[in-house]
């Protein structure tokens, strides 16, 4: 896809790999629109930010609605919003499993359906969704984390069969940890310089959308690769 005057929606814009996935998108000659539960605090004349929770339904409706008034049109959605827990099961409260799952599989439900139809009337469109190395391997601590990625993965798998046909991509990322502040949100993790780098997995993530027509990345897993002096 020629990313020139294409729009594209990034969810968890504000900060890590969607602002910088943002930024990248901006100077391709996306218009981008960012959401985010926080301001994004990009200033460019092409990106327009809405502060939302992608876990409520009727407020993802309503910022859609808006989307598709002032352009018609949606090209690229990159579901990228998420949080994690690190914690023992037995320490994980209902709430918190609630809310992850809200954020980062329902989140992604709700804009997906409403995205596909106006893809699905263009014959074209790229649906990114990021889930993660967590997506595929299991790990202590971290199982509400663990179930909700593994979730975003089953759901890719489906949908880029169903969607196929109609002309639309759907990729899912499996990325590595990645040096962002999302460490800093979760007690006992925390970032380091061998994890991987925002931007590269944003280059990725470009490489996927500017795809010829004849092909289709569906997973890409990305891993940090340090190698030996």
């Amino acid at each position: 896809m020629n990313l020139e005057n294409k729009v594209a929606l990034v969810t968890g814009s504000s900060r890590g790999l969607g602002k910088v996935l943002s930024e990248q998108l901006l100077e391709k000659g996306c218009t981008v629109i960012g959401w985010s539960r926080k301001e994004t605090p990009i200033d460019h004349p092409n990106f327009k930010g809405y502060c939302l929770d992608v876990g409520n339904e009727d407020l993802v409706k309503t910022a859609f609605q808006e989307l598709i008034a002032s352009f018609k049109k949606v090209d690229i959605i990159v579901n990228n919003a998420g949080f994690g827990a690190y914690e023992p099961i037995e320490e994980t409260s209902s709430e918190v499993m609630r809310n992850m799952f809200e954020t980062n599989v329902f989140g992604i439900f709700y804009l997906t359906k409403l995205a596909v139809p106006y893809m699905k009337a263009a014959k074209m469109g790229h649906i990114i969704n990021i889930s993660s190395i967590a997506g595929i391997t299991g790990m202590e601590n971290l199982s509400v984390y663990n179930a909700t990625k593994f979730a975003v993965k089953g759901m890719s798998e489906s949908l880029y069969k169903e969607l196929r046909p109609h002309g639309i991509k759907l990729t899912c990322i499996l990325p590595g940890s990645i040096q962002t502040d999302f460490f800093n949100d979760i007690e006992g993790l925390s970032p380091s310089g061998t994890m991987l780098q925002a931007a590269e997995v944003a280059d990725s993530i470009v490489y996927c959308l500017e795809s010829s027509n004849s092909f289709h990345p569906v997973n890409f897993e990305i891993r940090p690769f340090k190698t030996l002096v």
